[in-house]
């Protein structure tokens, strides 16, 4: 799509292209967007990190990825690598990477703007769970229930569409904040207690979980307060 004079963009779950396109590059781009697997939800769109990525996108996750504050909020370790290596790391991984995660780039349905990321990993399909990570890397976007939505949309999605039946994940004790904005996307917590991870050493961690009957009975329940 080099030389194209428009960009395609996507509006309330419908693709808009500005004017400026021929016939034959108008096709062209909507037969790509529409093979897009894009997730949306009220506030959110989540796009899996398979799809091609942009040179500005890479740099906004690479950004987020030497963010000190940011990567100490989330349990992140901060790239030792430099943006060129990160892109290419990006671009191989998105090829080649782990089979047992779901990672998705995270969007405001607003502006369309890339504000953060959001996935599964180390998922057991076996045990049929998975553990959860989101981080809403725009600060401007932090406390405002984008993260929430994201969360309740990507839950929505692994539990209508996989077998799995269970997802957690950990939080910092002290993060009560998150702990507040995940009970209220149904997770209950399970323990406390220390945890352990590379990236971070030991902690004192907070276990948050919810199954898949307990996230569709809260569902239906929404779905049946709207209609009153």
């Amino acid at each position: 799509m080099t030389g194209c004079k428009t960009i395609p963009i996507i509006q309330h779950g419908h693709i808009v292209l500005r004017d400026g396109l021929t016939k034959i590059e108008r096709d062209k781009i909507y037969q790509v967007l529409q093979r897009m697997a894009i997730i949306y939800g009220e506030k959110t769109f989540l796009r899996r990190f398979e799809e091609r990525m942009s040179d500005a996108e890479i740099a906004r996750l690479y950004a987020w990825s030497r963010d000190q504050e940011l990567l100490q909020q989330s349990g992140g370790m901060r790239t030792e690598l430099t943006e060129s290596e990160f892109r290419d790391h990006v671009r191989s991984e998105r090829l080649y990477g782990p089979t047992n995660r779901r990672m998705f780039l995270l969007f405001a349905r607003d502006t369309l703007e890339l504000i953060g990321r959001i996935g599964i990993f180390g998922i057991d399909w076996n045990r049929r769970d998975a553990e959860m990570g989101v981080v809403i890397g725009e600060r401007a976007y932090q406390n405002r229930g984008y993260g929430r939505d994201a969360t309740s949309t990507l839950l929505h999605h692994l539990f209508t569409t996989s077998s799995l039946n269970l997802i957690y994940l950990y939080t910092f004790a002290e993060n009560v904040r998150a702990q507040h904005s995940f009970a209220a996307v149904g997770f209950r917590a399970t323990e406390t207690g220390p945890r352990f991870t590379p990236e971070v050493g030991e902690f004192e961690g907070v276990r948050m979980e919810i199954t898949r009957q307990e996230f569709l009975e809260r569902e239906f329940a929404r779905a049946e307060n709207k209609k009153q």
